[in-house]
């Protein structure tokens, strides 16, 4: 089975390469329909038929990948001015002999938020762990020098650069965030002629050839008990093994089949 991987937050789902007519970005560009169903985003002319798109990270995640990203980048902008206010209270503790303990880096809101952070993204991830150098170069400077007045120029040129640079790498972080997100919609078929529904992604990821006896099957996920929602139980196919995690396939003829 040939089928084309594509990430949907932190999952990755598979289509069979059959099941699809084409993919496109997303725009924005779709009418918005009234309608109950959270995933639902609108509708989009296609081969001159309306056809309904979803977001599949709604339907997989319970959150679109768009509403995480603000929640992101909202939480990075918290996490720049509070990193701001630890090299201020450093700044302090030299400049006016503030005896107010600075708690190491590895203390800060900032790093232990990272510490427990993952993402896919390479280039956020370098930008976030960038951060972390500047941090520990102005701490141990500031505790190997106890003595520093607030004139000395060592101290001066350091704390100048180090917050410089700390702040231009949380604006790029966050506009990373903000700006990378660049996604797409996969317009299914069920009979290789006719759209069936648009489903909106983060972005492709690979194809692959897949054998049917590699494909596993459900059960062995609700054999212990565990339960998939109807919606989920109607559309997943089976999970396919990758180099690190599962890829779920989906079957586009049970996706929304009763609109």
């Amino acid at each position: 089975m040939d089928l084309v991987n594509f990430q949907v937050g932190a999952k990755t789902v598979a289509l069979p390469i059959l099941n699809i007519l084409l993919t496109e970005r997303y725009d924005k560009d779709l009418t918005e329909l009234p309608n109950d169903n959270p995933s639902f985003i609108g509708v989009k002319d296609f081969m001159n038929l309306p056809v309904p798109v979803f977001d599949l990270g709604k339907i997989l995640n319970s959150n679109s990948t768009s509403e995480s990203n603000k929640a992101l980048a909202s939480k990075l902008h918290t996490l720049k001015e509070e990193t701001i206010q630890w090299l201020l209270r450093i700044d302090a503790n030299i400049t006016n002999h503030d005896v107010s303990p600075i708690v190491q880096p590895e203390q800060t809101e900032y790093l232990k938020w990272l510490s427990n952070f993952d993402c896919d993204n390479e280039d956020l991830h370098s930008l976030l762990h960038r951060i972390v150098t500047p941090l520990k170069e102005l701490y141990e400077f500031y505790k190997q020098s106890p003595k520093l007045s607030a004139e000395d120029q060592s101290w001066v040129r350091l704390k100048t650069s180090s917050n410089s640079h700390i702040q231009r790498l949380f604006d790029s972080a966050i506009e990373q965030v903000d700006m990378g997100y660049k996604p797409i919609i996969v317009f299914t078929t069920t009979d290789g002629r006719e759209p069936h529904v648009g489903l909106l992604v983060d972005k492709v990821e690979d194809s692959l050839y897949v054998d049917e006896s590699d494909i596993k099957s459900l059960d062995s996920v609700t054999s212990v008990g565990f339960q998939l929602d109807k919606q989920t139980t109607a559309m997943m196919q089976g999970l396919i093994q990758l180099e690190n995690k599962h890829s779920l396939i989906i079957d586009a003829r049970a996706i929304f089949s009763d609109i």
